[in-house]
């Protein structure tokens, strides 16, 4: 069954005149003629009565007209979609993340903005660490990466800092300095540090390891948890202590308080990867929405 075909039929059908129907689907009439001959042989029913005054449609072509309609309209959708694959502007964008940064509000919104400006794109949001990300990204398995950062340098994937937030540090609801906004991190230096396993120097980890270095202060103990709402729960149970980032202490549960940390600079930043050399419209689209609605300058680590 051929689209031009059902293209003159149902066109036919519409106008009831072979000869302006012919001119919209840009043939002669004789050959317009031919398409409904053929319909009418290959399906066995005739599809219009024809006389030297008028044209109308039979019954049986009344019956078939509304799924050759249907018909016509799912072949012009596929061919819609096989022009946008060819283009490289429909498919799947296969994202990894870090386990902190769906708490983040703007990653969120981002995420909802993209999905709403580019339907026909499906994301595939994966939770990975860093080094699976990473070896991921490298292998091509992963379009894009959502990291926490610091980050060192990765030899051919691009980092681009889309979001920056200071620490806040988490202590247990019964804890004496419970009720204080702001705490100096001297005054926490003797209690159990719970922080992120992450590699060295790197994540959210990296960044509370580097706060303590910073002011040359050493933790009494370092427990390390598998993920940053473990440490939470920890500190809850009166563990320890553990460090967020200041955008997300909305989220926390109810047993534990959230106090800025006073006279330090660490931060802590995400930061979207992804192979560089990839020639992707919709990675290129993804990273342009999530570049604006984040911070307005940005920096590469290549």
């Amino acid at each position: 069954m051929e689209y031009p075909k059902l293209r003159s039929f149902i066109t036919l059908a519409r106008t009831l005149h072979f000869a302006r129907a012919a001119a919209e689907v840009s043939l002669t009439q004789p050959a317009l003629s031919q398409h409904i001959q053929s319909l009418e042989q290959n399906w066995g029913v005739k599809l219009f009565e024809r006389n030297k005054r008028q044209v109308s449609l039979t019954v049986e072509g009344q019956l078939l007209l509304d799924e050759a309609e249907r018909t016509v309209q799912r072949l012009e959708n596929l061919r819609a979609t096989v022009k946008e694959v060819a283009s490289g502007s429909r498919g799947v964008l296969r994202l990894g993340y870090v386990g902190t940064a769906v708490l983040e509000p703007l990653l969120v919104s981002a995420l909802r903005s993209f999905r709403r400006q580019f339907p026909t794109i499906r994301l595939e949001p994966t939770e990975y660490n860093v080094n699976q990300q990473i070896s991921l990204l490298k292998s091509g398995e992963l379009d894009a990466g959502i990291l926490r950062g610091p980050l060192p340098d990765f030899r051919f994937i691009t980092c681009r800092e889309i979001h920056q937030t200071a620490l806040s540090v988490v202590i247990p609801d019964n804890h004496p300095r419970a009720r204080e906004r702001q705490i100096g991190l001297r005054d926490l230096a003797d209690h159990t540090l719970i922080v992120q396993q992450d590699p060295d120097g790197v994540g959210l980890g990296g960044a509370v390891l580097r706060l303590y270095t910073e002011a040359d202060l050493v933790p009494a103990k370092i427990v390390r948890a598998g993920d940053v709402n473990t440490a939470i729960n920890l500190t809850a149970m009166g563990m320890g202590i553990t460090f967020i980032p200041s955008s997300q202490r909305d989220f926390l549960r109810q047993d534990v308080a959230v106090s800025d940390i006073t006279d330090t600079a660490v931060t802590t930043s995400l930061y979207l990867c992804w192979k560089e050399g990839r020639n992707n419209p919709d990675l290129m689209r993804f990273i342009q929405n999530t570049q604006s609605l984040f911070m307005p300058s940005v920096n590469d680590k290549k």
